[in-house]
């Protein structure tokens, strides 16, 4: 169970990471939007520490993303393997990304009804 616990810590933790970083926020920012120490931000990212239900919530807030993007790699969803990857990895992306994104699936759609 504690093996259990340790790699979920250290998947979140990079995920988070790898978000934070995606968004171009640094550790001291996100300590600062959270109200918690840099060494806290640090620790949660290492593995190293877990987040209770709410400064999760702020997490998610902080870095304007859903929780699944915090759970990516542990969440078992019943659907294809594409849509698993699209819902993985959209909420990483800038604004300008998506924006892009957004348009192309707009296009796609509107290309069927034509």
């Amino acid at each position: 169970m504690e093996d259990n616990r340790n790699e979920v810590l250290k998947i979140v933790g990079q995920n988070i990471k790898t978000i934070r970083k995606s968004k171009e926020i640094t550790q001291e920012q996100m300590a600062e939007s959270l109200n918690k120490s840099i060494n806290f931000v640090s620790l949660l990212e290492n593995g190293s520490s877990g987040a209770s239900e709410p400064t999760i919530v702020d997490i998610c807030n902080t870095l304007r993303v859903d929780a699944n993007s915090i759970f990516k790699g542990l969440l078992n969803y019943n659907i294809g393997e594409k849509d698993k990857y699209i819902i993985d990895n959209i909420s990483t992306l800038s604004s300008e990304d998506k924006e892009i994104v957004i348009n192309l699936i707009e296009y796609i759609i509107n290309k069927g009804s034509k």
